[in-house]
């Protein structure tokens, strides 16, 4: 700039000197001529230093965007990674998942086969008892063998001579009911198989056993969890009784019904719940119940001793 400043000068100087030179007349512009010229540079440092400030302001702003496309890069690097780490973490967690479906259905597995065993025994162990419905609390007073005895031979109609073989009987260890309530069942158990089977198929064959002009009800003695069952298969049963259908229940607690179209039977109430609400009857089904059979569709039964530990790998266990 300092170059054009001074090569207008000197053009500016010796136009003027000529112009002087040649017309007298018009020296006086040459002051004016100056002045533009003045003007023209004040305008050009003035368009330089716009430039300037504008070249800083423009590398300014470049700066600051490529600072933020940094850190916007930065960001796509860190989601990308965690990204890939999430990615990894959910195929690892079905994985997981997949291994603690078999690991639960091979417990469930395992729980129904110890559960059926543990059934089987207590069931043999009551195999030699029975049970007695309907005698009131108290009647039994203080020698409850005795009572037993004499009311079973009044009862049932049994000879004199017959020997019981009554081992010992008690209440059911329920809380005594109250007056209003039904009085607790008389658990009885018998030294002979035999003289218990006799007692039961009389008792059974009467159907009108009674004890002081009350009927007693006599049968085995299932446990807890079949007693439960049969009692939820009876109330069923006495619903499919008031549409004139007929039903049973074998043992333990399956339901049997005879239909127009034949019998069908059910080993549980989840397996007949759908039967059943065709004929309008609701059946409550304990959630525990429903879930195990979802996972593990037909009641498990093991073909043999390796049957269930072959569904569980090494992998399985460790990831419990």
């Amino acid at each position: 700039m300092s170059i054009l400043r001074k090569e207008a000068d000197r053009k500016s100087k010796s136009t003027s000197r000529k112009e002087i030179c040649q017309h007298p007349e018009t020296a006086p512009d040459v002051s004016e001529q100056k002045d533009n010229m003045e003007t023209v540079l004040a305008e050009l440092k003035q368009l330089r230093k716009e430039h300037t400030d504008a070249s800083n302001n423009t590398k300014a702003t470049l700066s600051r965007v490529e600072l933020s496309l940094k850190d916007v890069l930065e960001r796509t690097t860190k989601l990308e990674q965690q990204i890939t780490d999430n990615n990894q973490r959910v195929s690892e967690a079905e994985d997981q998942l997949l291994r603690h479906d078999r690991v639960l259905r091979y417990m469930l597995q395992r729980e129904a086969n110890l559960a059926a065993k543990c059934e089987d025994l207590e069931s043999r162990e009551r195999r030699n008892n029975i049970r007695i419905y309907g005698i009131p609390e108290g009647e039994e007073k203080n020698d409850i063998i005795s009572f037993v005895t004499d009311m079973i031979r009044t009862s049932l109609k049994l000879p004199q001579d017959m020997d019981l073989c009554v081992e010992r009987a008690h209440r059911s260890l329920n809380t005594k009911p109250k007056d209003s309530a039904p009085p607790r069942s008389i658990i009885v158990r018998f030294s002979s198989y035999r003289v218990k089977e006799k007692v039961l198929q009389k008792a059974w064959s009467r159907r009108d056993a009674t004890y002081h002009d009350r009927r007693i009800y006599f049968d085995q003695d299932y446990t807890a969890n079949i007693q439960k069952k049969r009692k939820e298969v009876r109330e069923i049963i006495k619903q499919l009784k008031d549409k004139n259908v007929r039903a049973v229940s074998p043992f333990p607690a399956q339901l049997k019904i005879y239909l127009d179209s034949g019998i069908k039977t059910f080993a549980t109430l989840t397996k007949a719940a759908s039967t059943l609400e065709k004929m309008g009857i609701q059946v409550k089904i304990d959630e525990r119940e429903r879930y195990r059979e979802d996972l593990l569709g037909e009641p498990w039964t093991a073909v043999s001793g390796k049957a269930g530990e072959a569904m569980l790998s090494v992998a399985d266990i460790r990831a419990t």
